[in-house]
């Protein structure tokens, strides 16, 4: 099993990146079986992996393959960008086509939607980063940007 990440390494991390009451006051299991729900969409979003996020096993709960620390880091960052999105911004939206403005802003609060917008938006920059980080990791283009030395 050393070879393969579970998915509960993922979720662990998801739990402790996102603080919410409703999923904390959940049972255990189906709070879990939710942040796992989050994996497949998330494995969908990132791209530019270079691990096959495509080799994972849903029944034994594991990727069939060990996932780098930045990978790990990475795909959590997507499965919280999925749990923003279903939770808060698309059910915003679906509210707001369907109320007035003033209803609209009676039941919900502009100022969290836009915090909510503002954190998906940090995390998917964080993400992006993070990418191009690995990317040119070993370039010295990389050095060149990041520690300002010649080449």
């Amino acid at each position: 099993m050393a070879n393969t990440t579970q998915y509960h390494e993922l979720v662990d991390i998801f739990f402790n990146k996102i603080k919410d009451y409703d999923l904390a006051n959940m049972d255990e299991n189906i709070a879990t079986e939710i942040a796992i729900g989050y994996i497949d969409s998330a494995c969908s979003q990132f791209q530019s992996c270079t691990q096959d996020l495509d080799n994972r096993d849903d029944e034994l709960g594991q990727f069939g393959i060990k996932l780098s620390n930045t990978n790990k880091q990475m795909l959590v960052n997507y499965m919280c960008i999925e749990f923003l999105d279903s939770n808060f911004l698309r059910v915003s939206q679906a509210l707001k086509s369907r109320l007035s403005t003033s209803d609209f802003h009676s039941l919900q609060n502009p100022q969290q939607l836009s915090k909510v917008m503002e954190l998906r938006t940090m995390l998917k920059s964080e993400n992006d980063q993070l990418a191009i980080n690995k990317s040119y990791k070993d370039s010295k283009l990389f050095d060149l940007v990041t520690n300002r030395k010649k080449v």
